[in-house]
């Protein structure tokens, strides 16, 4: 039987081609929305780090690059490889203050450290975030995050070598397909996820910091007030969703009324109310269903073949009333063999460790701007010197608790 495991065109760091890389058994291509992209498979050959490896998937040329091998003095080579915007983990951005960008501009700015241009750009609005002593790949993806973005290469092939490097940038990868999955309580070789994610039926939106004034408009010291909709939204500063109470809200303390579960969002780049509600709302309908995920072999998927980002229709017939809802493939395991068997996972996927840092480094932000002057106008930098001397003040107070004797 003829083997469906790609061929590997071998290249060294410089683009030089070497040859062909041959892989011994199977070879597993991982990928997920904005996250992993990785190889890994066994040779006999042993590529150095840093090397490129250049396959055809279909129509679509992939580069990956070498990261990790494990050599033992005896048997094979095994190799792992990521996708070719790891590079961008060498490219340095200082300092990117992208305020009120559209996602082009921003996206001109984090690539422009690198080799790698842009393909194509949705219009995804304007937004602000700012860069500081980052690598251009954390850049990308936040961009890609506060954007409302979702990255694909593109890697264009001449003359047997790349010939260029681009960036693709997505309102939503993949389409709609007419994939339909119905999931049951005795279904073998799928799983069900629900992650830990609270569900909320009303959120709180809060926005950029204001500062405090007194009755003559005279900037006050101390901390800044954030920004709410109030004004526009009846004097609500939340927004609700009545049907979802009836399903994840709960009692009241005479169990004689349903209420609301809350929870708060806090956009710290946002200025205006009007876009504020906006943004809140479009978080509320994520938040009023849990986040579930079915990990799946394609075959149990009714409709063409699963390409990620595709959009999948789900049934699940395990819940009492049922759950239908409509989902993403966020996730896509192949492994190439003497046939391509693919997993995939259909659903919520849980934040990647560049999103988590960069939910951190938003919170920093948003406590930069909670410091303000007797002007309320301080400089980012000042605010940083403010938040930086508070929490040493913070650390050298523990450091004195920690010599008294209790």
């Amino acid at each position: 039987m003829a083997s469906m495991v790609p061929t590997l065109y071998w290249f060294d760091r410089w683009d030089e081609r070497i040859g062909l890389l041959r892989v011994v058994g199977e070879l597993v291509h991982t990928e997920e929305l904005n996250g992993e992209d990785t190889l890994e498979f066994c040779s006999y050959e042993v590529p150095a780090k840093g090397d490129r490896l250049l396959w055809l998937d279909g129509e679509t040329w992939r580069e990956h690059v070498v990261v990790r091998t494990e050599e033992p003095l005896e048997g094979l080579c095994s190799v792992y490889a990521e996708s070719s915007l790891c590079e961008m983990l060498d490219d340095f951005i200082e300092e990117a203050q992208l305020v009120s960008r559209t996602a082009r501009q921003a996206l001109t700015a984090v690539l422009a450290p690198t080799r790698w241009s842009i393909a194509y750009c949705a219009s995804l609005g304007t937004a602000g975030a700012l860069i500081y002593h980052q690598n251009a790949l954390w850049a990308l993806r936040r961009v890609a995050e506060v954007w409302g973005g979702e990255v694909t290469p593109i890697i264009t092939v001449a003359n047997g070598r790349v010939a260029s490097r681009a960036i693709r940038l997505d309102d939503e990868r993949g389409e709609w397909r007419g994939l339909r999955f119905t999931y049951g309580k005795n279904m073998a070789g799928c799983t069900c996820t629900v992650l830990e994610q609270d569900v909320y039926t009303a959120l709180y939106g809060f926005g950029a910091g204001l500062p405090f004034t007194d009755e003559d408009g005279n900037y006050k010291a101390g901390y800044r007030r954030k920004l709410t909709f109030g004004d526009i939204n009846g004097g609500l500063n939340y927004v609700a969703d009545e049907s979802a109470k009836l399903v994840w809200g709960r009692w009241n303390a005479d169990r004689t009324a349903r209420v609301h579960s809350f929870g708060q969002v806090t956009f710290s780049d946002v200025t205006e109310p009007e876009r504020l509600i906006v943004l809140t709302r479009r978080a509320l309908a994520e938040a009023t269903q849990p986040k579930v995920s079915y990990e799946i072999d394609v075959a149990a998927l009714d409709g063409d073949d699963a390409e990620l980002g595709d959009t999948v229709a789900v049934i699940d017939t395990s819940r009492d009333p049922e759950w239908r809802l409509t989902a993403r493939i966020v996730r896509r395991v192949r492994t190439f063999g003497e046939t391509v068997v693919a997993r995939v996972t259909v659903g919520t996927v849980q934040k990647a460790d560049y999103e988590q840092v960069s939910a951190l480094a938003a919170d920093v932000a948003t406590l930069q701007n909670d410091v303000v002057g007797i002007d309320g106008n301080l400089t980012s930098a000042a605010s940083t010197e403010r938040v930086t001397e508070t929490v040493t003040e913070a650390i050298d107070d523990l450091d004195e608790l920690a010599d008294l004797d209790f």
